[in-house]
């Protein structure tokens, strides 16, 4: 053995650890996710077509929608996941053409924000769809006011009520008892000036809504923190409580996107710095985590790597992040104060970045934007959506079975690496040095590596049931 081999070993060694016990040496870790391609559909244009949600509907999964600022809401069959197929439009012009912004399911019903919030000015505003027909939404009603002239990020329905953020103008509540008749019952503007005065970079919007039960409503205000809304009286609401991350205000602006809560819990979304876990139940609310992958601060707020913005959770275990120009992050959050990044579908840099997103495990949507005209806080010059599949991997299917080495050949290799004996039902990943996974196959004997930079990889196989049964790495010329 020569001395390059030598150092191969060596760093072999050292990398197959990380690889049989995911980061759980230095991080706490016990699942991974592996997230493999499936398919796209990009709006095909001379004009930024962006699709800034996409949601599963969640009594028949073989349908998708999209909320998309320049097209309206466009439903996609998914039903063959390698093939996402658009079947209906309901366009601009039928709402009036107010911007479709995001979108949320209640029962039979999309309850749609419109009236974008990208600069230009227009009415916030609702929209209801029927999807009894799932392929074919029907709008039933459409609600705006030129009093909230700022657009509208979010709109959420408990059946009854429909709460909408309105960006600096607040949140707007809506009687929506009657599907057909949309009726306006109050708003609240949370305190501008906290946790500063606002300026032309500093201010509160509301963007991120959750309903905590049917008298307190959560509100990710952007610039302006965190807030805890009284809405027993749908007719005035009060403001109960506020809350920023001291430590996020002394480096960076901070930037609350988004919310999801699991118990007293509520993870957020902070713009490119990150992810918040809040403790709701201490007073006054308390920080009790901070994820800052591209460590923030106010230089890489244009062009930056990543931007949080949507979150998605699978039972109390997993919580799916949009990631701007890093597309995607899982995370584990089985220990709820100290989520760990067991996942990513992450390409920085490149001409695709994710606005929002859902899932319908194991398949995750991504809804792609194209703001190649503005470039801010990221650029993308792709509009659509993408497709995906997440499986986890269990720690425990790693460490109780034996790992056999792998038989390939030519290593190094320069374009295809041929495989011995993993042809049949097995999946096989290609990850970085990083752990990053780069690939993912499915009974196949051989890969093409043609794309890989130079460098180390390591090369893993599982069965479909997620135990390692083979590992081992390979340097690409």
């Amino acid at each position: 053995m020569n001395f390059c081999n030598l150092v191969v070993m060596k760093h072999i060694t050292f990398y197959l650890i990380i690889l049989v016990f995911g980061n759980s040496t230095l991080f706490g870790q016990t699942d991974s996710v592996a997230l493999n391609y499936l398919s796209e559909y990009y709006f095909e244009s001379v004009l930024p077509y962006s699709a800034y949600t996409s949601s599963y509907n969640q009594n028949n999964t073989n349908y998708l929608y999209a909320a998309c600022r320049e097209l309206g809401v466009v439903t996609f069959n998914v039903e063959d996941v390698y093939h996402p197929i658009p079947v209906d439009t309901v366009p601009l012009i039928a709402f009036n053409n107010f911007k479709p912004t995001n979108l949320s399911q209640n029962g039979n019903y999309l309850y749609v924000s419109t009236g974008g919030f990208d600069g230009f000015t227009q009415n916030a505003g609702l929209a209801i769809l029927d999807i009894s027909i799932p392929n074919h939404p029907v709008i039933k009603d459409l609600w705006d006011s030129v009093a909230f002239n700022q657009g509208a990020a979010i709109a959420i329905s408990d059946g009854a009520f429909a709460y909408l953020g309105a960006m600096d103008k607040g949140v707007i509540i809506l009687d929506v008892s009657d599907k057909t008749k949309i009726k306006y019952l109050s708003s609240i503007l949370p305190d501008p000036n906290f946790p500063e005065v606002p300026d032309l970079f500093s201010v509160p919007n509301a963007r991120g809504l959750w309903m905590l039960n049917d008298n307190e409503l959560l509100v990710a205000n952007d610039a302006g923190g965190l807030r805890k809304i009284d809405i027993s009286n749908k007719n005035a609401p009060v403001e109960m409580e506020k809350y920023a991350n001291v430590d996020i205000e002394a480096i960076a602006q901070s930037a609350y996107n988004n919310i999801v809560v699991i118990d007293h819990y509520a993870y957020i979304t902070v713009d490119f710095c990150g992810l918040e876990v809040v403790d709701l139940n201490t007073n006054p609310m308390s920080n009790v985590f901070w994820f800052n992958p591209w460590d923030c601060d106010l230089a890489n707020w244009d062009g930056g790597q990543g931007h949080t913005n949507n979150l998605k959770t699978v039972g109390d275990s997993l919580l799916f992040v949009s990631g701007g120009d890093s597309e995607l992050l899982v995370f584990d959050i089985t220990n709820p104060v100290n989520p760990v990044l067991a996942g990513s579908f992450a390409t920085p840099f490149d001409s695709i970045a994710t606005w929002s997103l859902d899932v319908n495990y194991p398949y995750v949507s991504l809804a792609l934007i194209d703001n190649s005209i503005w470039g801010v806080p990221f650029y993308s010059n792709v509009g659509g959506i993408m497709l995906l599949e997440a499986n986890v991997i269990k720690e425990t299917s790693i460490i109780n079975h034996t790992i056999d080495k792998m038989f390939f050949y030519p290593n190094p290799v320069n374009e295809k690496l041929y495989l011995a004996n993993y042809n049949l039902n097995t999946q096989i990943y290609i990850s970085d040095i990083t752990g990053k996974l780069m690939a993912m196959y499915t009974n196949v004997s051989e890969i093409n590596c043609s794309t890989l930079v130079p460098g180390l990889y390591s090369i893993t196989v599982f069965t479909p049931e997620g135990v390692l049964i083979a590992g081992d790495t390979f340097v690409k010329n």
